[in-house]
């Protein structure tokens, strides 16, 4: 592998790159994002993700979602068979991965499908699920990916892959003087050329928050307006400006159902969230009363309501045994009955399921 030259890089061929430490490596991506000959050159030997229609390949018939990666050569021949194609300017750098003795560039790449002919025999349907055959997988739904994807790794990477194609497609000219803007391959970044301002890829903090009572017994969980039927989570929201975390939680619980709360404190968890803008959803406990008046806001929720434990414990164990929430209930009664909290890959689930477990303990919080 070549010695990297710049002031903020150090070199790579100094020790083996099966030993490479994780600063070598962040350098290395660091060296790759700002790069854009480097990173050009190394396009032709890299690994890559696909969506389709912004529809991820996943594996198929296998015990745990999770992306389907394919070499450069061998995705190009493929798609190639369906007459799509693929560059760097449809593709952002995810991550670097070991190779042999060296290190390679792990892309994802996001391509729209032609409909077919209106007198074609062969629905789009049809031809994306050939297409998914072909390339060892199947495409599915970019949310329920990640709500059924078991590995952080693969969460994470599939969030950063959805939110760095959105913001490179959305980022073209520039918020201060209208120039256009020269997006980095690595899509880590684009300059205005005309003012010369760089801009990064945004996010913006959620604080998500489970609300128990001070016996820590029972838990106060909420269902969104339009979100599965039986289906109930924890509080969330996002962060106004000059708000910290605790605050945009205190101020998201009154806001959403109504109540003050004693006691706020971080669990140390948090997950970025793709959909549908980037965000960084950020963990916390909560504990109230339950003597309060529940007043949802009617704009956000339909219903929040607490439970004991033994019925959230239910709930988990339908999902645990029914991840793709294919038995949904369909009255309106059972909507707003627990049936269900959010599958293994939310955070949401995560938080519940260490409280049901006893792992949460609420009278360690603080403000």
């Amino acid at each position: 592998m070549p010695t990297i030259r710049s002031n903020n890089v150090v070199s790579l061929t100094t020790s083996p790159i099966k030993n490479m430490s994780f600063v070598e490596k962040v350098r290395l991506l660091d060296y790759w994002k700002i790069q854009d000959s480097a990173l050009q050159n190394e396009f032709p030997r890299s690994h890559l993700v696909l969506m389709v229609d912004r529809r991820l390949l996943v594996t198929k018939d296998a015990p745990e979602v999770r992306m389907v990666e394919h070499s450069y050569g061998e995705l190009k021949q493929l798609l190639g068979e369906y007459g799509l194609q693929f560059d760097l300017s449809n593709s952002c750098l995810l991550d670097a991965l070991p190779a042999d003795n060296d290190m390679i560039p792990l892309f994802g790449t996001s391509i729209e499908a032609a409909d077919p002919p209106e007198d074609s025999p062969i629905s789009k349907k049809d031809v994306l699920k050939q297409l998914g055959n072909s390339l060892g997988g199947r495409f599915t739904d970019i949310r329920m990916a990640m709500l059924t994807m078991r590995e952080e790794r693969q969460r994470n990477l599939l969030a950063k892959f959805q939110s760095l194609t959105k913001w490179a497609a959305t980022y073209r000219r520039c918020p201060k003087c209208a120039a256009a803007l020269k997006m980095r391959s690595s899509k880590s970044g684009a300059e205005c050329v005309t003012c010369q301002r760089v801009y990064y890829p945004t996010f913006s903090p959620v604080s998500i928050t489970l609300i128990t009572d001070p016996t820590n017994e029972h838990a106060l969980l909420v269902r969104h307006r339009g979100s599965a039927g039986g289906v109930f989570t924890a509080v969330a929201g996002f962060a106004h400006t000059g708000e910290s975390m605790a605050e945009c939680a205190r101020r998201e619980i009154a806001e959403e159902v109504g109540i003050e709360v004693d006691s706020i404190r971080s669990l140390d968890m948090s997950q970025p969230w793709p959909m549908p803008d980037s965000s960084l959803m950020v963990a916390h406990v909560a504990v109230a009363n339950m003597d309060q008046k529940i007043s949802v806001c009617p704009d956000e929720l339909e219903t929040a309501q607490w439970f004991s434990r033994h019925q959230v414990r239910q709930a988990m164990e339908t999902t645990l045994a029914d991840p793709f929430l294919k038995k949904l209930p369909l009255t309106l009664d059972d909507r707003q009955t627990l049936h269900y909290i959010p599958p293994a890959g939310a955070i949401a689930h995560q938080m519940i399921r260490k409280w049901v477990d006893g792992k949460i303990d609420c009278h360690n919080s603080r403000m």
